[in-house]
């Protein structure tokens, strides 16, 4: 039976399964992903086409590709809408040169925390903005397949304290990072995950951030960087999706559709705990692997802040989008404002 799934889920999936109608064809589907290897492949990505399989009783198989394999692991969106994929997996930040709005579905360094996030997708109006703003401006059928807890911060071969430090660092990020970060004196340079590790080892970039330190971890950086620098300002949490071709998507039954909606649910919430367990286990591993570990000055967490929601406010007066979603996620964030005092 899948990991983690509930006696309340296998209750659902029951009830459905009495109430469906003759099994629909089979549906063979493909995904294209924007990940090179490592957890986020396997636990998110190939974690949900399992449980989709298991779900549907075999009615939708999904056979999960590495990035790079089937399109542009930085255009999973595009592979999906021009039906080269029926599925994919991948961050919506990587959509930013389209629309900026992506980086506050994929979330960004002003955006909400993990419990926020979470929250606000699925009980703040945050889902249904997100499908209507993906079938509007990609014609793709998305959902949430994935939360990560706050990211680490730096794996650098140069020490990063303070904001004169950022000055010239060569830095591999993306999305709104990308801009932000250069206001603060980084040069930054954006690449694919399969890309980032030689990039680090030949020294063509200083520093990279990446995911969370369990992440990082599987992936080997602290084995070529010296230092550590915590905590990762650049990701408060970050949003994972799937998204669908919308021709598949409409080939399924009701059915099949709500049980892949669950699967995608599932996903999210069980990479989020499992990561957020793997983190403490991973910051120990760290302080005893001979890396040095820099945390921030307060100056730099202070400016990043500011900076970020300076440039939010800035993007959303010229993006209709951005402003919707972003105005729904700054008054999420004042209705939990009080949060501190009865929890």
């Amino acid at each position: 039976m899948t990991k983690g799934l509930s006696k309340g889920i296998l209750a659902t999936v029951a009830g459905l399964t009495m109430a469906g109608a003759a099994a629909e064809a089979e549906e063979n589907w493909s995904m294209a992903t924007s990940w090179g290897g490592g957890p986020i492949l396997e636990r998110a990505a190939k974690g949900f086409a399992q449980k989709a399989e298991f779900l549907t009783g075999g009615e939708v198989k999904i056979q999960v590709f590495p990035g790079g394999t089937m399109g542009s692991p930085l255009k999973v969106s595009d592979t999906v809408k021009n039906g080269v994929t029926e599925a994919g997996h991948q961050w919506a930040g990587y959509d930013w040169g389209v629309d900026k709005t992506g980086v506050l579905f994929g979330n960004f360094a002003g955006g909400l925390s993990g419990e926020l996030m979470l929250h606000w997708m699925y009980n703040g109006g945050g889902l249904q903005m997100y499908r209507d703003w993906r079938m509007e401006k990609f014609n793709v059928v998305s959902m949430p397949c994935g939360l990560m807890p706050r990211e680490g911060g730096l794996f650098s071969n140069k020490k990063v304290q303070t904001l004169d430090d950022f000055k010239g660092l060569k830095l591999r990020t993306s999305g709104a990072w990308a801009e932000i970060s250069s206001e603060m004196g980084a040069s930054t340079v954006i690449l694919p995950g399969a890309e980032v590790y030689p990039a680090l080892e030949r020294g063509v970039i200083d520093a990279v951030e990446w995911a969370q330190l369990s992440i990082n971890k599987s992936l080997g950086f602290h084995k070529i960087a010296k230092y550590i620098i915590l905590p990762g300002i650049h990701q408060p949490s970050a949003i994972l999706e799937c998204q669908f071709n919308t021709k598949a998507w409409d080939r399924l039954s009701d059915r099949n559709k709500a049980l892949l909606e669950m699967a995608a649910k599932t996903t999210t919430t069980e990479f989020y705990t499992e990561l957020g367990h793997n983190d403490t286990e991973a910051y120990e591993f760290y302080v005893k692997s001979g890396n040095e570990i820099v945390v921030l000055d307060d100056e730099v967490i202070k400016t990043a802040e500011t900076a970020s929601l300076a440039w939010a406010d800035n993007v959303a007066k010229d993006n209709a989008w951005f402003a919707k979603v972003w105005e729904s996620q700054k008054a999420y964030r004042e209705a939990w404002s009080n949060a501190p005092k009865y929890r």
